[in-house]
C-alpha cells in the first residue's frame, strides 16, 4: 500500500515556530509555579527542549536542495564527458565502415543527446566491446587501447554517478518528511502548552493569556486551517 506523504500540521514558517518555541520554554520557567501545578516537570521541560533542538540541528530544505543538485550537476558533467568520447568513436566508425553499415551499428544508438542515462551507460559498454573488435580497423582514425579505456572509465563514473544521484533524491525526499514529522512533534507540544497556559490566565492575567497565543490573529487560530493528512 502506498505511503501517504507526511503533511504539515501548521502553517507557521520553520523559523518562526522554532522562535515561538523558544518563546514559550522562557514563559513556562517564568510561569513555572502555574504551570508545576498543572504537572509541568523537568523531564517535560527537557521533552520541549529536545524536540526544539531537534528542529534547529535538522538540515534545512535549501541545504537538502543544494546536495540533489550537486549530485545532479556531477551526473550531468560524467555524461558530457563520455557522450564526447562516444561521439568521436562513432565519428571513427562512420569514416571507416560508413553510416549505413551493418559494423556501424554494431556501435550502438548515435542519438545519444536523447538516450536516457542508464540507456547511454548501456550504449557505452556496448561501443567499448565493439570498439576494441575493430581497433585495428579504427586504428587510422586515431583510435587507441587508451581511448576505449577511457570510455569504459567514463561509463562506470556515469553508472556511479547516476547511482549517487538516485540515492541523493530518494535520501532528500525521506529527510524532507523526517523534518516535516520533527517540526510537527514540536508544533504538537507548541498547542499543548499554549492551551494549558490560556487555561491558567484566562480572565486572570489577559497579558500573560496573550503570551501563549500562538498565531498573531483575532482568534489567535490561524487564518487558513492546514489540510488534515488523508488516511
Amino acid at each position: 500500500m502506498k505511503k501517504n506523504p507526511v503533511a504539515r500540521e501548521f502553517i507557521l514558517a520553520d523559523a518562526v515556530l522554532k522562535q515561538k518555541a523558544d518563546e514559550f520554554i522562557n514563559l513556562i520557567d517564568r510561569d513555572i509555579v502555574e504551570f508545576s501545578d498543572r504537572g509541568y516537570s523537568p523531564a517535560k521541560k527537557t521533552e520541549f527542549t529536545e524536540a526544539r533542538n531537534a528542529v534547529e540541528n535538522f538540515p534545512s530544505d535549501e541545504q537538502l536542495d543544494a546536495i540533489k543538485i550537486d549530485l545532479t550537476v556531477q551526473k550531468d558533467a560524467a555524461r558530457s564527458a563520455m557522450e564526447k568520447t562516444m561521439r568521436t568513436i562513432l565519428n571513427m566508425a562512420q569514416n571507416i565502415f560508413g553510416i549505413g553499415s551493418a559494423k556501424y551499428k554494431e556501435f550502438g544508438g548515435s542519438d545519444l543527446s536523447r538516450q536516457p542515462d542508464a540507456e547511454i551507460v548501456r550504449n557505452a559498454r556496448i561501443m567499448a566491446v565493439t570498439a576494441d573488435k575493430y581497433l585495428k580497423d579504427l586504428a587510422p582514425e586515431g583510435l587507441t587501447a587508451d581511448k576505449i579505456t577511457t570510455l569504459t572509465e567514463q561509463k562506470d563514473t556515469l553508472d556511479l554517478a547516476i547511482d549517487a544521484q538516485a540515492k541523493g533524491i530518494s535520501d532528500r525526499d525521506v529527510a524532507t518528511e523526517d523534518r516535516i514529522e520533527t517540526l510537527n512533534i514540536l508544533y504538537r507540544l507548541l498547542v499543548k502548552y499554549a492551551g494549558i497556559g490560556q487555561d491558567i490566565f484566562y480572565e486572570t492575567d489577559e497579558a500573560k493569556y496573550n503570551d501563549y497565543v500562538i498565531y498573531d490573529t483575532p482568534s489567535g487560530l490561524p487564518d487558513i486551517v492546514p489540510p488534515a493528512p488523508t488516511v
